[in-house]
């Protein structure tokens, strides 16, 4: 009996404090944040604009009693903009990636054989995990003519990340792609809080700016500004190892990696979620709900859309087994 009594008096609390909750005034309050602060929408809308609404307001006919329900119309209502940077979180991912724990046991470094060095990337979350295991790896990697670089399943971070890494396997000068900067007062906070841009001002906003951060109007960027005067000796062949998993930061790391003359890429094409990017990351309810919306995107979309199919790798492999069937390439074609 008591347990049973226990147990009404859990639902009945629960169930008041979701009464608490507005969620149908959540739900409007992400859209609308969404709608102004997303770098896509204008381009995702744009010729749509009638079906949107209708696709709004059919979804916003029913009223929304409780969290499952809320995290179900969200899901519907980002789906629409088939942005794979545009997302539901079900915890605050800002505050999850600021422990560096995530996925640290993944990193690895080791010698396949007397000619193969092997890297484990995990993702590019924190520059210096990556710095440290090139340090490790270093000395072995400029002795042996082949290197894999691995990084399957590796979703993203900086592309600050992979500064040192490039370097190791570029033969020529190595660019990326520029971006432009939706200007509203939430993204410039986002981005200041990160590195500083400056006061926000009333007259930016709404508009589509070259980034503060770079300030630069071309179409692409050289990595780091710098000029490769050196080409190492070793490695002399590189692999780069994708899935349909790597995205964002990973897939700026592909898109430099293939301006090397040194380098293929092997696998199957990437995720697909470098058009728009450098997310922002707002709260609808604490510790229950956030989004991620891309604040940036790429200059002169919607030509050479990369987020429609990925980055094609050089080689398609079969599922099992990858290391070696790049180790056989090795072989074959080098």
């Amino acid at each position: 009996m008591k347990h049973t009594t226990l147990t009404l008096l859990i639902l009945f609390l629960f169930q008041a404090l979701s009464a608490q909750v507005d969620y149908h005034s959540k739900y409007r309050e992400a859209i609308a944040s969404i709608e102004k602060n997303y770098a896509g929408f204008k381009d995702k809308t744009e010729g749509k604009e009638r079906f949107y609404q209708i696709f709004k307001t059919e979804l916003e006919k029913d009223s929304i009693g409780d969290l499952s329900t809320l995290k179900k119309r969200l899901k519907t209502y980002i789906s629409f903009f088939d942005d794979n940077h545009l997302k539901l979180n079900e915890f605050d991912a800002e505050k999850y990636v600021a422990k560096k724990q995530y996925r640290i046991k993944e990193f690895n470094f080791k010698n396949l054989n007397d000619s193969t060095c092997y890297l484990k990337i995990p993702h590019f979350m924190y520059k210096s995990r990556v710095d440290s295991l090139l340090y490790q790896a270093i000395n072995s990697i400029s002795k042996r003519k082949n290197l894999i670089i691995d990084i399957r399943g590796n979703t993203g971070g900086g592309d600050d990340a992979f500064s040192k890494l490039l370097p190791i396997i570029a033969t020529n000068d190595m660019y990326y792609r520029n971006v432009e900067f939706l200007a509203t007062k939430a993204n410039w906070e986002f981005v200041d809080s990160l590195v500083n841009i400056g006061e926000w001002k009333e007259e930016y906003d709404d508009q589509v700016i070259p980034a503060p951060w770079l300030n630069s109007k071309k179409p692409f960027l050289r990595m780091n500004d710098q000029r490769v005067n050196i080409v190492y000796d070793f490695p002399k062949h590189v692999a780069v190892l994708v899935d349909r998993k790597v995205g964002s930061a990973a897939e700026s790391f592909v898109f430099c990696a293939k301006q090397s003359f040194k380098v293929k890429v092997f696998g199957e094409n990437t995720a697909g979620t470098l058009d728009y990017s450098n997310c922002r990351h707002f709260k609808v309810i604490k510790d229950e709900v956030y989004i991620q919306a891309p604040t940036t995107k790429i200059y002169g979309l919607p030509v050479n859309q990369i987020d429609k199919h990925g980055i094609a790798p050089d080689f398609y492999l079969t599922k099992e087994n990858q290391i070696e069937q790049v180790l056989r390439y090795f072989e074959i074609w080098w």
